[in-house]
């Protein structure tokens, strides 16, 4: 009777799962999310907080909490947002290869801030045993790039 009892409450919990439209559900914390981390298939339940800091004076001068897993939905946001905190006219953002989204910067530059933003690392040449473009060496004396296999 207890095993048909759990076998009940896990057929609930699973249909509320299935109601909910991201598929998920904390039990601790309803509004955390389950977020992928480096290491694969791995993840974690919780919020992904987003901060800008002004260059200068090191201080946060915006900030929002998410529970999306992945930053590339933010840089115009949060570029939006230091805008609006310090009043400049013109803003540089600087952001790391995770914010990356072509459709964010070009949200960015519409809004007239400057998006310093490097492409992810896509290529399958690794995979496939070659090097890589971050491989190679500008060689400024010849104008040329060297391979790492010399």
């Amino acid at each position: 009777e207890a095993l048909r009892c759990q076998m009940r409450e896990l057929q609930k919990m699973q249909e509320a799962v299935a109601d909910t439209p991201d598929r998920q559900i904390s039990l601790t914390d309803p509004d955390a999310r389950a977020m992928a981390t480096s290491g694969k298939g791995t993840g974690l339940v919780g919020y992904n907080l987003q901060a800008a800091v002004d260059a200068d004076s090191h201080i946060i001068v915006a900030h929002e909490v998410t529970n999306v897993g992945h930053d590339r939905s933010q840089l115009a946001n949060m570029g939006r947002k230091a805008r609006a905190a310090t009043g400049a006219e013109e803003l540089t953002v600087l952001a790391d290869r995770g914010y990356f989204s072509g459709a964010e910067v070009l949200a960015c530059e519409e809004t007239g801030i400057t998006a310093i933003c490097p492409k992810p690392l896509t290529s399958g040449s690794k995979a496939d045993g070659r090097f890589g473009k971050q491989d190679f060496r500008y060689e400024h004396a010849t104008d040329s790039y060297r391979c790492p296999a010399g």
